[in-house]
């Protein structure tokens, strides 16, 4: 009972983590946070039920039509995707070196797409400083305008994101480990709990299983199978609630109406 107990706080927290991690990224678009919660598990549901990660692209029409702004439903995915894949190396890479002897299969990639995005952010401010002033003062053709165009576009984009991650970026980072050690400790605690042969040291090969579509593992499969019937459970009963709280204040709306309309009447 108490395993049970343990897994079913665990799932709460992976999830809590989670969505903590998308709001704090949407947090300066102010979406009410009913409707974001509702966005969250909505989209989860979806990329439960899509191999590859392609339910990320509903997340960004979902994202967009929320703040109507499209680069913000991208970029919003995008950071997201990135802090998520950084805290999960931060827990993969010393658990492959000191369980498993050696590196999972997607532990260098991430390891590479980390740097790439890194260097690729910082380097943006400083080259668009300079390429600027260089266009400026040494060219003058319409091939140089049409940099200087290009430019102003992928700063354009760099200010859409630096406005989603300043000044919470470290709250992105504790939020995304948190939940991805959460994780490992449910997925522990489910396989003793279902009987089902799962070691720490396994965790690589369980991300392997994901991102890879390698040998499907039974407690990947399982913890997958579970997630996607409680997230819909929950999906469901609050578009329920979500609708309800609508119809009623539609129906509020119109009684206000009606009585005010009464009133000049008489």
């Amino acid at each position: 009972m108490l395993t049970l107990l343990w897994v079913i706080a665990g799932f709460a927290c992976v999830h809590l983590f989670k969505m903590i991690r998308l709001y704090l990224v949407l947090m300066e678009h102010k979406i009410p946070f009913g409707r974001f919660v509702l966005l969250y598990f909505r989209t989860t549901l979806v990329n439960l039920l899509i191999p590859f990660k392609l339910g990320e692209v509903y997340r960004v029409e979902e994202v967009w039509r929320m703040t109507g702004i499209w680069q913000v439903g991208l970029l919003s995915v995008v950071v997201d995707r990135y802090f998520d894949i950084l805290a999960l190396f931060l827990w993969l890479l010393p658990m492959d070196i000191l369980l498993s002897g050696k590196l999972s299969g997607v532990t260098p990639v991430f390891g590479v797409l980390i740097l790439a995005g890194l260097v690729l952010y910082l380097a943006i401010p400083g080259s668009h400083t300079y390429l600027n002033r260089f266009l400026i003062k040494k060219r003058a053709s319409v091939r140089s305008m049409a940099a200087l165009s290009a430019l102003d576009v992928v700063k354009k984009w760099y200010d859409f994101t630096a406005n989603l991650v300043t000044g919470r970026a470290f709250l992105i980072i504790i939020t995304s480990a948190a939940g991805w050690g959460a994780e490992i400790v449910t997925l522990k605690k489910l396989s003793v709990y279902l009987g089902i042969n799962y070691r720490f040291r396994d965790f690589g090969k369980y991300i392997d299983s994901i991102f890879l579509r390698g040998g499907k593992m039974e407690i990947q499969q399982t913890y997958t199978l579970i997630s996607v019937v409680v997230v819909a459970v929950i999906t469901a009963v609050g578009t329920v609630i979500w609708a309800a709280k609508r119809i009623n204040k539609q129906d509020g709306t119109a009684v206000s109406v009606s009585v005010k309309t009464g009133m000049k009447i008489r």
